[in-house]
């Protein structure tokens, strides 16, 4: 009998709620698991049932402590192990109507574990390793409404389940592996509302499969494998409200798929390979919205949507569409909301939008126009938005604003905007909110927004040309004002007369090299300041004085040497202050006593020196300090002013030697807190530094010089859950050293010279998550070394000099998710070194001495592991598992990969390159694949047309081909799906325009090193529409 999918040799079970036991090998005893009954909920916490013996199941039962005998219970598990669920082992709680099993690391289930239940409502199991469930499982429990299976294996669904659930009114079976449904499997369950089979595999399913669903009204059937839907497979749903086929690989919709279905109000296709679409027959008689995002339509008319009088909103983004008919929504009289951005559109017809007097919303974003016409919105007088950015337009028709009454946002930034005329938005006087930024205007009308005195509330005009900014003035509702990027020199004063409003003022990344009283006159509602990365070399001793209400105040990136020391005096509200990044030598004690509300200050990067102990005493407030690369040296027990407030210090590069036994006194003993002191010259650490930072969270001293880490530097009931120790001189670890650490989640010794980890050195750390001891002298690891971590996640054990690993090294991290042994000199795994990793989904063995690695056999990984690096190998041959979505396997001897027999692979990205792989034919069945390297490979027998069977694909790497010549030429067939592709190195003379039309949304293009002759960037940009990068020598 195999369970969890691994032979067990023992049993055990372990308890950790009110107290901890074990049960002896093949005991029988029944156990008891307690909770604790709060407001409705019977939550068991850290609960521990393993299976280690394959003849004797453990037994226990369930209590509950505190119940009031009368409220409905709620039953889930936190934090808790529960790989087998014995029968009736929830009949013994009193009035459970919800039960979750969610990351309980499940992998049986009796199938009477949930009968008794009287009154149970939901159920929901999530997150484990079941792959099956009992036919009976869910017998006898007559009043469940709502059942969720989401990603626990399951490869079918079986009637039988359902037999008694006719109350069920949601069932969500989600993130399976199910390829397809049996045509009666809802027979029982006519009932349901809400069915959703989302993130399976399903490639097909029978028409009458929803046939007794008659009240269904949301089926979610999207990321599937989809490639049709059955005419007929909707013809019984007439109640169905909500339909998704989102992110399927369909190519084409029946015109009658929806004739049944008059009170459908949403239909989303988004994510599939629909180029043609009609919909004929659908009685609509409610709103209705489309979602027709990411498909392959090249263009629109009226006769893809013959019913049109409901059409509540339709987004056709992501397309290729390069032309829209005049009247294809002329039928559409209610339609609110029409989106055509990320197209191919060059214009807009003049008759577009004519008669829909109900829209709200227009957008056409990230298409190619370069011109509107005049009167687009001339009947939509109820237009609140338009989204016009990431196009080509220069300029706007006189009137093009004219007939907008109520609008409210406009967005026309990244264009190529030159001039807007000054009554350009006379009739839009509501207008609150206006993008311009990233266009080319050189300056804009002072009187431009005279009607908008009163609306408008955000201006964004960053990066574009402006150096004068009379247009701000008067609106007196503007809080945010972003002029970002722009030409301006100066502020002479007046700027911002009348808009006195105004709460943050982005004037960073200008030439501002001066700033007076004059600069920010009026501004007397400002709270946020950035005038970072500009040129200011002088800032006057009043030049914030009429700003009272400011909170943040960014000053970094300037050429600021010097500030008066009464700069900040009226700045009693300020809270955070940045001058990183600056030349400033020395600062002033009482420039920062001035601020005494301040709790974020941010002085890195100044060589400013000798900073004196008194410089923070009277910032009572201070929660983040960062001094960053401001030589200190020695760090006393006075620099600190208040460090039961402190959250956050940062000393990093420092040049500190010497810290003070009392530097930290108090630091984290109230609150959480994060201290940075990497890369300074510590050798050593005294001793009770942090002895009253029991909250300390975080701490960084990588590359330092320390040779050890004393445990009596911290406080005993410390709970820091980051520790960082990279890049120091540690060589030995003792046992017991780190055990003080009980609440750490990450510890990253890496980049050390440790030789040698004595069993117990990780005791005590039953928390830890995250281990990285990379890059050590280690030689190898003792059997028991990560014994205590039993809620380890990732290892890194990469960059050091292990030949081998112990079958039962990792047997107590159940919890394991990512293993790195890249960098090593390993041959082999041992098969069943992995057999408790259940949630295994990273491993990495790049750059070792692998001659074959046969993960088919790892039976554990076949279900769990996601991501494989095996690259820079000696492996010739390779086999996929079922589950492996992303491969890494160049620079090895691979002639030979195949997929397992008879299961279908879910590979996504695969990295072939420098391999002898000599055809592609064998690759054909990944046709799920998205990224695709066969670089620098012998494919004499490659052809483009070997694409076609990728219908995902979008990156592909062909370059360096060891063949003579590559023949470019797909025989007519398109490949819409690639926005990569690389061609660089392969000695092509030639690249015809029928090769280059294959390839419809081509984004990026690599040619390189070919000797290419008589083409230019234009002839491939002119081809290629949507090509915005080209690699081509000169």
């Amino acid at each position: 009998m195999e369970l969890c999918g691994v032979q067990r040799t023992a049993m055990l079970i372990a308890v950790v709620i009110t107290g901890s036991f074990v049960l002896s090998n093949c005991a029988t005893i029944p156990s008891t698991l307690n909770c604790i009954h709060n407001v409705a909920r019977c939550k068991f916490v850290g609960a521990s049932v393993r299976i280690l013996n394959d003849h004797q199941l453990p037994t226990y039962q369930l209590a509950i402590s505190g119940y009031d005998g009368k409220s409905n219970i709620t039953v889930s598990f936190i934090d808790s192990v529960l790989e087998y669920v014995p029968e009736l082992v929830f009949a013994s709680l009193p009035n459970v109507t919800d039960i979750q099993l969610t990351r309980t690391q499940t992998c049986i289930l009796h199938e009477r574990a949930f009968h008794g239940l009287e009154r149970v409502d939901a159920i929901m199991i999530a997150e484990n390793p079941l792959q099956a469930l009992p036919q009976t499982i869910f017998h006898g429990l007559y009043t469940l409404r709502t059942l969720k299976l989401i990603d626990i294996g399951l490869t079918t669904v079986a009637s039988e389940w359902f037999r008694d659930l006719t109350l069920m009114e949601s069932l969500i079976v989600s993130n399976n592996r199910i390829t397809t449904l049996e045509a009666n499997v809802f027979q029982y369950c006519p009932n349901i509302r809400d069915l959703d089979l989302s993130a399976n595999l399903i490639e097909s399913l029978p028409e009458t499969v929803f046939d007794s669903l008659s009240d269904v009204e949301s089926i979610k059937l999207d990321s599937n494998r989809l490639e049709n839907v059955p005419e007929n497979l909707f013809s019984n749903t007439g109640d169905l409200r909500t339909l998704t086929l989102s992110n399927n690989s369909l190519t084409l919709i029946s015109p009658i798929l929806l004739r049944n279905l008059s009170n459908l109000e949403e239909l989303n296709l988004r994510w599939n390979r629909i180029e043609d679409f009609q919909l004929l027959f659908f009685p609509s008689i409610q709103p209705f919205a489309l979602d027709l995002r990411n498909n392959l339509l090249t263009y629109f008319d009226r006769a893809m949507l013959t019913v049109l009088e409901n059409l509540d909103a339709i987004w056709l983004n992501n397309n290729r569409i390069s032309g829209i008919a005049p009247d294809t929504f002329h039928d559409a009289v209610n339609t609110t909301l029409i989106e055509l951005n990320d197209n191919y559109l060059e214009e807009l017809p003049v008759e577009l939008l004519a008669g829909l007097t109900h829209l709200r919303v227009f957008a056409a974003s990230n298409n190619k126009i370069k011109s509107v016409p005049e009167e687009l919105f001339l009947e939509n007088l109820e237009v609140k938005e338009i989204r016009l950015s990431s196009n080509f337009i220069e300029t706007f028709p006189s009137k093009f604003f004219a007939e907008l009454p109520i609008l409210e946002a406009l967005y026309l930034d990244r264009n190529n905007l030159i001039e807007i005329q000054e009554d350009a938005f006379v009739d839009c006087p509501i207008l609150r909110v206006i993008e311009l930024s990233y266009n080319h205007l050189v300056s804009m009308p002072p009187r431009i927004f005279q009607k908008q005195q009163e609306s408008i509330e955000s201006l964004e005009a960053k990066a574009n040309l402006l150096s004068n900014i009379e247009f701000v003035k008067n609106l007196k509702h503007l809080k945010t004002l972003n002029l970002e990027g722009n030409q301006m020199s100066e502020l002479q004063g007046g700027e911002f007369n009348g808009s006195s409003n105004i709460t943050h003022l982005m004037l960073a990344y200008n030439h501002l090299h001066r700033l007076s009283n004059e600069s920010f006159q009026g501004l007397i509602n400002l709270k946020v300041l950035n005038l970072s990365n500009n040129t200011i070399n002088y800032i006057g001793p009043d030049t914030f004085v009429g700003i009272r209400t400011l909170h943040e105040l960014y000053l970094n990136g300037n050429d600021i040497n010097s500030l008066p020391e009464d700069v900040f005096v009226s700045q009693e509200a300020l809270e955070k202050l940045s001058l990183r990044d600056n030349g400033l030598e020395k600062i002033s004690v009482r420039i920062i006593q001035n601020l005494p509300r301040l709790k974020h200050l941010d002085l890195s990067n100044n060589p400013i020196a000798n900073i004196p102990d008194q410089f923070l005493q009277r910032n009572m407030n201070l929660e983040r300090l960062s001094l960053n690369e401001v030589r200190l040296q020695r760090l006393s027990k006075k620099f600190i002013p208040e460090p039961k407030l402190m959250k956050y210090i940062s000393l990093e590069r420092c040049s500190i030697v010497e810290i003070e036994p009392e530097a930290f006194w108090l630091f984290g003993s109230v609150y959480s807190s994060e201290v940075y002191l990497r890369e300074n010259e510590l050798t050593i650490l005294p001793k009770g530094l942090f002895r009253t930072s029991r909250m300390l969270s975080v701490l960084d001293l990588s590359f330092n010089r320390l040779t050890h880490l004393n445990p009596d530097t911290f406080a005993s009931d410390s709970s820091l859950h980051e520790l960082y120790l990279e890049g120091n001189n540690i060589r030995q670890l003792a046992a017991g050293d780190l055990a003080i650490f009980h609440s750490l989640k990450i510890l990253n010794l890496r980049n050390n010279c440790i030789e040698w980890i004595p069993e117990g050195t990780f005791e005590g750390l039953d928390n830890l998550e995250i281990l990285d001891i990379g890059y050590n002298k280690l030689t190898q690891l003792p059997l028991h070394v990560f014994a205590n971590l039993i809620n380890l996640q990732i290892i890194s054990l990469d960059g050091m000099l292990l030949q081998s690993l112990d079958r039962d090294l990792f047997i107590n991290q159940s919890n394991l998710e990512k293993v790195f042994l890249q960098d090593n000199m390993l041959r082999k795994l041992e098969i069943d070194l992995f057999r408790n990793n259940v949630l295994m989904t990273h491993l990495s063995i790049a750059n070792n001495s692998f001659a074959s690695f046969p993960l088919h056999n790892y039976k554990q990984l076949n279900e769990s592991l996601r991501f494989l690096h095996m690259s820079d190998n000696m492996i010739d041959s390779f086999i996929v598992t079922p589950a492996l979505t992303e491969l890494k396997a160049s620079r090895n001897n691979i002639s030979l990969i195949l997929a397992m027999a008879n299961v279908e692979p879910s590979l996504v990205n695969i990295d072939l390159s420098s391999n002898r792989l000599s055809s592609m034919e064998q690759l054909k069945d990944f046709k799920h694949l998205e990224s695709l390297n066969v670089a620098h490979n012998p494919l004499v027998m490659f052809d483009f047309t070997q694409l076609g069977v990728f219908y995902k694909l979008s990156h592909f790497n062909a370059s360096s081909l060891d063949v003579p010549s590559l023949n470019l030429t797909t025989d007519g067939m398109l490949l819409p799906t690639l926005t990569s592709l690389d061609l660089s190195n392969n000695g092509l003379l030639t690249v015809s325009v029928e090769f280059l039309r294959s390839f419809p949304r081509l984004e990026s293009l690599y040619l390189q090193n070919n000797p290419l002759r008589d083409f230019n960037y234009q002839f491939f940009f002119e081809v290629l529409p949507s090509l915005s990068l080209l690699g081509l020598d000169p």
